[in-house]
Formats: structure tokens, sequence, C-alpha cells
């Protein structure tokens, strides 16, 4: 007999019922209660979230025992990797420009620009993303000085932290401890995070806030009373500014928390207009009629509060950027290929302040009027930006891990001649297998008539394939003329006389309007999820697919336009993980049972993480620069790294 794993969030709460006629669930008050958090749930957070810090803080770890020297080598995540990139910060003894040494591919941008903020006068930069992730690494640099282990020390914090959040998100969807426990080591032993974590860039730490407001609207979510309800939302709200502040991939988790608040305030209104809906649709849930009575007649009007709290929780991370004046900051018009730098004119943006006399007060109006032209700039930039990047990857690559992003390569010296390299390449026993549960994921939550789940699986796929056939469509027409990259001119063309017909040295492309179509249809297929979720009591993997869809599509226009690289895809990994997990949690539940006994799938469940933490041990001299033969070194390179 198979088993199937319950639905959504209101399975599993699972709370017992009145014995009076209301039939309504049991309300959890007080914080414990309502968390529902026991003594394992903090243990497995605590476990999870120190074993993943010492992994990437002790990395690259070497068993010298396996050479006989004995005992266990570690180079830990300071080690300078590149000791001849150097550059100068305004950082050190009476806070001077000193040179540093030892970048691994953007730490030459983002420390730096911490560095700055933390100069005294602060000097000067524009960086199109936003500031808050720059600000959190300035601490460790402020307390020991600046040089690779304290430019390195903030990612790998959040980067740990990510995981036990993750682990959150998870025992939030499920009442079930395998799910959560196996979310969370998937997540840890994932090459992609395990880089990112390690380097001293934003994309890790934006990502935790992300993670972060996607536990907090789970708990608004299942909120049950007026208390929980509007504290949840403006705990969120929080949460979503401050992931707006270190960078804009917060789009995404917003679209998804919209859209599923939207349908959850109108179901009422949509089984009545729309009745077909009620063959999808499960039992009336007691829970979310609780959810509606907590929020209340003026629950619309909070949301535009909540909206207005994210936006000044937003434009506080830049109170430290607004201290600076800054005569750099480019609005852009156009990209010229054969030039070395966008096209246009700096203007200047001034402290935000009053004078009166000898008082100097803060002017809120201009303030937010710097941030908005700040943030205009930034997405001039990112529209107008055009050159090419031997590392970019296209949208469509990402979930099979196509071309990541090479960090670092050493062919080492005779006579040894060791390789060494560092590549953000996800495990590809998550990514890979994460494909086939996120599949099982549709099909689990279109179920019902078969006629919704052939439309919604068909939209979904066929989208796609319009989306994919009409971008390489538009790509194999496109010349590639850009020489310039951050990497010298001689480097790059000696690349590309290597693979003159790569697509991954070509920026902006057209793919025209079937291809807008075929982003329509995907739209759609989102919107259908999200129904699903609201409405058909499949919350858990629908709300997998929708949060997957949502952080990989958000990506897709800008790929018309300029280069984009695998680490954007961070937000993709969240959900590809939940699906994995979701997947083997299944696969747990079910059995066969014959004439003598019972067969059990559970082995196969406990064996696919097993697949996963062995895939990190195979790959993991790729992600640490660990030194290989040149034969072990091509034996780990299973997708394409230049």
């Amino acid at each position: 007999m198979l088993r199937a794993p319950a639905g959504g969030p209101e399975a599993r709460a699972a709370p017992l019922p009145r014995t009076d006629e209301s039939k309504e669930p049991l309300v959890r008050t007080g914080l414990r209660a309502f968390l529902d958090l026991d003594r394992f749930d903090v243990i497995a957070v605590v476990v999870l979230v120190l074993l993943s810090f010492a992994l990437r803080f002790a990395s690259p770890i070497f068993p010298d025992f396996l050479s006989g020297t004995g005992g266990v080598g570690a180079d830990g995540v300071g080690h300078p990797y590149n000791a001849a990139e150097c550059t100068a910060v305004p950082i050190g003894p009476g806070y001077k420009d000193v040179t540093r040494c030892g970048y691994v591919f953007d730490e030459i941008y983002f420390p730096v620009d911490a560095s700055k903020d933390l100069a005294q006068p602060a000097e000067s930069y524009f960086d199109p993303e936003p500031p808050l992730a720059k600000i959190l690494m300035t601490p460790p640099i402020a307390w020991w000085g600046f040089d690779t282990w304290t430019w390195r020390a903030s990612t790998v914090f959040f980067g740990s932290l990510l995981v036990g959040v993750v682990y959150l998100i998870a025992r939030r969807l499920r009442r079930d401890r395998f799910f959560a426990v196996a979310a969370g080591l998937l997540m840890s032993f994932d090459g992609l995070a395990f880089v990112e974590a390690r380097t001293g860039v934003i994309d890790i730490i934006a990502i935790f806030f992300v993670a972060l407001f996607y536990y907090v609207f789970l708990l608004h979510w299942q909120a049950r009373t007026r208390r929980q309800w509007r504290r949840t939302l403006y705990v969120a709200a929080a949460a979503g500014g401050l992931a707006f502040g270190a960078k804009l991939t917060m789009l995404a988790p917003l679209v998804v928390a919209g859209a599923l608040i939207v349908l959850r305030l109108l179901v009422p209104q949509l089984l009545m207009l729309v009745p077909w809906l009620r063959r999808i649709a499960g039992p009336r849930s007691a829970e979310t009629l609780l959810w509606r009575r907590a929020a209340g007649g003026l629950g619309p009007l909070h949301y535009v509060a909540a909206l207005v709290v994210m936006g000044c929780v937003f434009t506080a991370t830049y109170s430290r950027y607004l201290t600076i004046t800054h005569p750099d900051v480019y609005f852009f018009t156009a990209c010229d290929p054969a030039s070395s730098g966008l096209v246009g004119k700096p203007i200047t943006i001034t402290p935000p302040v009053i004078h009166s006399g000898s008082l100097t007060l803060p002017n809120p109006g201009q303030a937010i009027y710097n941030v908005y032209e700040i943030n205009k700039a930034s997405l001039q930039y990112h529209s107008k930006e055009c050159h090419s990047h031997p590392y970019s990857s296209r949208w469509y690559t990402w979930p099979v891990m196509e071309h990541p992003v090479l960090f670092y390569y050493d062919a080492g010296t005779p006579p040894t001649s060791a390789v060494s390299s560092i590549t953000d390449m996800g495990n590809p026993a998550v990514w890979w297998l994460g494909i086939l549960a996120l599949l099982f994921c549709v099909w689990q939550m279109t179920r019902g008539p078969n006629l919704w789940r052939v439309c919604v699986a068909g939209l979904g796929l066929g989208s796609f394939v319009v989306m994919l056939v009409t971008f390489a469509a538009a790509q194999r027409w496109h010349a590639p003329t850009d020489f310039h990259t951050s990497y010298t001119a001689a480097q790059f063309i000696a690349k590309f006389n290597q693979q003159p017909s790569s697509q991954y040295e070509i920026a902006a492309v057209s793919p025209g309007p079937l291809f807008d179509v075929g982003f329509a249809g995907m739209i759609l297929f989102a919107g259908a999820a999200a129904l699903s979720a609201v409405v058909s009591r499949t919350f858990v993997p629908a709300f997998i697919v929708l949060g997957y869809v949502a952080a990989w599509m958000m990506w897709v226009p800008g790929n018309e336009d300029r280069v984009l690289f695998f680490y954007h895809a961070l937000g993709m990994l969240i959900f590809t993980v939940l699906a994995l997990a979701y997947a083997l949690t299944a696969l747990r539940r079910i059995t066969f049972p014959t004439r003598r006994f019972t067969v059990s799938l559970a082995p196969l469940a406990y064996a696919g993480v097993a697949v996963v933490l062995a895939a990190f041990v195979f790959f993991y001299p790729v992600w640490t620069a660990a030194p290989l033969s040149n034969a072990d070194h091509q034996m780990r390179v299973w997708v394409d790294t230049w």
C-alpha cells in the first residue's frame, strides 16, 4: 500500500478538535506554543549550524594521517589563495591606504567597499547593490583588521545560520523531523552554498535574510490569533526590508507572499465566481477561517502599513552610506561594446541634513530622495550593462549547473604541478536529483481532476520549452564582439579562440515576442501553483514549486540585457533542497505489503541523504582549492567551468 505525504501546514499543525459544535482547532497561544519547537528542534538547529560553521571556517581540511604524517591539517577560510592579487584599501593604522592581498573573484569589490565605510572620514564609492551586506562585513574588520580572515568572517557566520533557518522553514512546513533534518543537511552540504559562505561576497548574506523572511512569513500564514497575525506580519516586513537592504533578490519572496496572501483573502469570492475551482478545492479549512478572522476588517490596511515598514527598514540600511558625499553616482545611458565601461555621467549625492544656525539636523525627505536616486542609478546600471564575461551563464542552465563560476585556479608549479581550484558548482546529488523532486512536487500539488493536472503540468513544461527554444535561437544569431571583461583582453581572446561559439561570451539578446508568450505562460504556471497552495490543501509542494519558479524567473528578463552568473540561483537552492527533502520524506513513508512481511523504502530515503554527503566529500577539493593531481582534478570537473 502506498502512503503519500501529508499536504500542507494545516495537516502539519494537527490540532485537536474542540468538543463543542464549532469544531474549530485549538489555538496555540504564547510564543513557545506558537513556534512549536521542542528540545530536539533546538538541539538540531544548533548542531546543524555549528557543523556548518566548522566546515566553512576550517576548510580546506587535509587528512594528513592518510599520508603517514598523522593528524589533520586545516588552512582555514582565511587562506590567501591569490597571494599576488593586491589592492590599496582605506583601512589600517590611521585609516590610511594600505595594500592587502589574497582576493578571490568579487572580493576585490565588496570587502573594499566595507573598508571604505569604516574609514574616517568614510570614502565614497558607487555600488549598484544595496549597502547592508557590506555593512555587516565591517564588524570583524573593525575588530581584527583587514585581511582574508576578517572579510570572510561575516559570510561564514550568515552562511552557517542559513542552514538553521532552512531547518526551521522545513519544520514549519511539515511536522516531520526527517524532512527538516534532511533539508538542513542538504543545504549544509551543497557546493554553491558552501563556496559562497567562504567568500567575501554579498549573496549568501542576502539569501539568509530571504530565508528568514520566508520563515516568518510561514509563521504569519499559520497565525491563529490577532496578536500572532499582526506581530508576525510586521516582523516579516522588517526581515523583508533587511533582505532588500542586502540585495534586491527579495523581490521574488515578496511576489510569492503577495500572491498567496491575496488569493487567501479572496478564496470565498473565487469559489463563488469560479465554481469549477471547487473540484480541486479540499475540505474547508478551519485554520484558514481563523486566519481570516485574525486579520479582521483592517487586514488590508495592515498589509499596506507592513509595506511602509519594509520600505523604512530598507531606507534605514543606507544610514551609513548617506553620511558620505558621493560625487560618483553614475546614471548610465548606454553601453558601448567598444569601450571598457558604460556611457553616462555622474551626479553628486550629498548627506541629507538641514543647517539651522549652528545646528545640523537630519532631513528625512532628502534621505528618502537620495535613496531613490541611488537605486534609480543602480537599476539603470543593471539595465544598460552589456559586457560579456567568460564565467557568465544563462538562466536556463542553472538547474543543471552547466556553467558555474570559477572563483580561483592554480595549475601549480613543477615538479608536482598540483592543481587547485574553487568553483561554485553545486552538489550534483542535490541539484540533479532536485529536478526530479521538483517534478514530483508538481505532481503532488496538482492532485485532483486529471484535466487540472494535465493542464497545469503542460502549461509549465510547454512555457519553458518555448522560452528555451526562442532564447537559444536568439543567442545563435548574436555576434559575440565584446572582449572587454574584468580580465585582460589577451586572456579573454585566448578563451574565446578556444571556444569561439561559446554562448557564455554573449551579453545581450532579443528573443522576440514568442519568448514573451512563454514567459507569460510561466507566470500563469506560478499562479496555478499559488492557487493550489491556497485552495487544494497541497500547500507544501505548491509552496516549493512557487518559490522555485519565482526565484528563477525573476532573473530571466535581466538576462536578455546583461550577463548573469550561477550564484544568482542561490534563491532557487532553498526550494531545491526543500523539494528533495520532501521527495525523500515521501519515499520514506512508502511500504509494500507482502505475504510474510512489509517492505519499506525508508532505506532509500536515508541512502539519498548519504549520496549527497558522499558527493560532498568527492567534490570537496574543487570547492576548497585542495591540491590535486591533474587527473584527479579532471575527474571532478563534471560541468563546464571555462
